[in-house]
């Protein structure tokens, strides 16, 4: 996508300005479908963490569930246990009884009869007690049955329930790694496009040059006040500052429109490098209503120098950067006309003219 000036010349000479318009509007299509599919992104992002947490509660129900088919499986076991003892003592004291029967029945002519009745009689409450036992164990191990069956029940739903989490998160994972690739392709779409743009108007530049037509582009090279562009010189202040960007300067701190312009504005190609007026901490990179994508950095005594409008940023939060260093690239995000810097210098907290502060 990305072109050389030799090409874009062969390529654009009929018309290079309707050339640059048809890119401009395919980047803006392009960097439109980047924020959709960058939203996009976030938000799965949040159902990934969100389904995580529902995957760890899916697991901690699970093993739960799992602990409690176990305790209910062991209790069947005992009961069934308790059951067949129970069982093998009713039928010995039959076999005990029906002895002792006999025996009463050979002995009613020796011993006294009611002895011998108030024995047996004795022996069939026991016998019966030991019965009542048996059904009594029985109706243990039918109600411990119908519990493990529901335990078992549970375990298995919870199984299930931890299977779908799992499938869902894999999913959604899945997709938000689709979405990363097509990002990343858009990124390199859009900075394809911004470098096709910056050749463009190269092109129609030198054309404008050669007619001895103020070319159409802003200049390159350090700004000053009343929109001239001076030879670049890479000079630094006494105060440390440097130009933050090659352009022209088009609309300077003070009144405008009715209120307080607090900074200023530096017209440039989409694309241009902006950098760091001076040496500092990056302590903001992101959106910032109608300064769009804006890096504050942190200078120390106060003193915080804020770049607005970018298309792109270069430098994260918590960046330490040297005077010069590459922190972004000129844009128009935001409240803002077209491409160019908002340029502010603050102290403690309240904008100055940046004027003084540069070469």
């Amino acid at each position: 996508m990305v072109l050389s000036l030799s090409l874009v010349s062969s390529r654009a000479a009929a018309d290079p300005a309707a050339d640059r318009e048809r890119v401009r509007r395919e980047r803006a299509d392009a960097a439109a479908k980047l924020r959709a599919a960058e939203a996009t992104d976030e938000e799965l992002a949040d159902a990934v963490d969100a389904l995580g947490g529902a995957e760890r509660a899916a697991l901690g129900k699970a093993q739960q569930a799992t602990r409690a088919l176990q305790r209910a499986e062991a209790d069947v076991a005992e009961a069934e246990s308790t059951l067949s003892r129970q069982r093998r003592a009713v039928a010995e004291r039959a076999v005990r009884a029906y002895a002792e029967q006999g025996q009463v029945q050979v002995l009613t002519g020796v011993g006294r009869p009611e002895d011998a009745a108030r024995r047996l009689a004795l022996a069939k409450v026991v016998q019966g007690r030991l019965v009542d036992a048996v059904d009594s164990s029985r109706a243990a191990v039918d109600d411990l049955s119908r519990r493990r069956r529901q335990q078992a029940a549970a375990a298995r739903q919870a199984a299930r329930s931890l299977r779908q989490v799992v499938d869902a998160r894999s999913r959604t994972t899945k997709a938000q790694a689709d979405l990363d690739r097509r990002i990343d392709g858009l990124r390199k779409e859009v900075d394809a496009l911004e470098a096709e743009e910056g050749e463009l108007s190269q092109l129609l530049a030198a054309r404008a040059s050669r007619a001895a037509v103020p070319p159409p582009d802003p200049p390159s090279g350090p700004i000053r006040p009343g929109g001239a562009a001076a030879p670049p010189s890479g000079g630094v202040s006494a105060s440390g500052f440097m130009w933050p960007v090659n352009g022209r300067l088009t609309s300077p701190f003070g009144p405008r429109w009715g209120r307080m312009h607090q900074g200023q504005d530096i017209a440039a190609p989409t694309g241009t490098p902006i950098k760091a007026a001076k040496a500092g901490r990056v302590i903001k990179a992101g959106g910032a209503g109608g300064y769009g994508n804006l890096t504050l950095l942190d200078h120390g005594g106060g003193i915080v120098t804020a770049y607005g409008h970018q298309s792109r940023f270069a430098a994260g939060e918590g960046a330490s950067v040297q005077t010069g260093q590459l922190i972004g690239y000129v844009g128009s995000t935001g409240h803002s006309t077209g491409p160019h810097l908002h340029f502010e210098v603050r102290v403690n907290g309240t904008q100055r003219n940046p004027r003084p502060y540069l070469p």
